[in-house]
């Protein structure tokens, strides 16, 4: 380990489908930055260890399967009990990272009071191959979301993609993981909850990439799931109590009508009606 550079855990949730989670291994792998544990917890059978053992072994990593199906919350928790990083960074095996995205995000949170940082994710909408995940076709590659830390457009809506956040563990020791009655939008969830006791630094530069069905009848499937859930969501954020001067509230405020002003509603109006209705996130 170089002098100064703190241990980051990646924990990666994965089900099953090791020829998937060979893209985001891939990733991490090419990172610049060193001092990495890669976390991974497989829901259900161990069907991804054995790849592990023969394709990796230079990869420092802690490996654990479910044997039973536990569901994506309690993986996601599991992995945050492992972990023994200061700072932690989700990375679904269907996701990737950017070779510096970890190095950026270290050189900054290391450095703010802000107890989580995140950049900028790409969304590649995709074609899969069923049968060789690395041959699947990307059709489109947007940006979704380039939202600077604002508490009252992130509690109306996520605009953090799992894998573009990185946070102090001390976080996950304070307040908890992910809510196990939750199996979608879970992440939105724990954003939320952590943004009651830290604000969240946004880093403008894209270093990750999360991926997306093309096809409209896959996004419309994915979207029910979302409409499912969002209410679920919105009960559990009455639960949740934030303190706020009103200079903050009305900073806040203040950027959400420059939006307005600027034509930036009608851009959040879109996100929203794609998410519910086509599933984009």
């Amino acid at each position: 380990m170089e002098k100064g550079q703190p241990l980051v855990s990646v924990l990666v949730r994965t089900c099953n489908r090791p020829q998937v989670l060979r893209t985001a291994l891939n990733s991490i792998q090419k990172q610049t930055y060193s001092n990495i544990e890669v976390v991974i917890v497989e829901d259900g059978s161990n069907q991804s260890e054995e790849m592990l053992r023969s394709e990796y072994q230079q990869l420092n990593y802690i490996y654990e399967a479910t044997g039973e199906k536990q569901g994506r919350s309690k993986v996601g928790n599991r992995a945050m009990q492992l972990a023994t990083g200061k700072y932690l960074n989700f990375l679904d095996d269907d996701d990737a990272f950017f070779p510096d995205h970890i190095e950026i995000l270290v050189n900054e949170i290391k450095h703010r009071k802000e107890r989580a940082v995140y950049s900028i994710a790409e969304e590649h909408q995709i074609i899969v191959d069923q049968k060789d995940y690395g041959a699947s076709k990307v059709k489109k590659c947007i940006v979704r979301y380039k939202q600077p830390f604002n508490r009252v457009l992130l509690y109306t809506m996520n605009y953090i993609p799992i894998q573009s956040i990185m946070f102090e563990k001390s976080l996950y020791e304070e307040l908890g993981g992910f809510d196990t009655e939750i199996e979608t939008l879970e992440d939105w969830d724990l954003w939320v909850r952590y943004s009651t006791i830290t604000d969240l630094y946004f880093i403008e530069k894209i270093t990750s990439y999360y991926h997306t069905p093309y096809e409209r009848k896959k996004k419309q499937k994915r979207a029910v799931g979302l409409k499912d859930y969002t209410q679920t969501i919105h009960e559990k954020f009455e639960t949740y109590h934030v303190e706020l001067s009103v200079e903050q509230v009305s900073q806040e405020m203040q950027y959400v009508i420059r939006e307005y002003k600027n034509n930036g509603l009608i851009r959040y109006i879109r996100i929203f009606f794609r998410a519910v209705f086509f599933g984009e996130r």
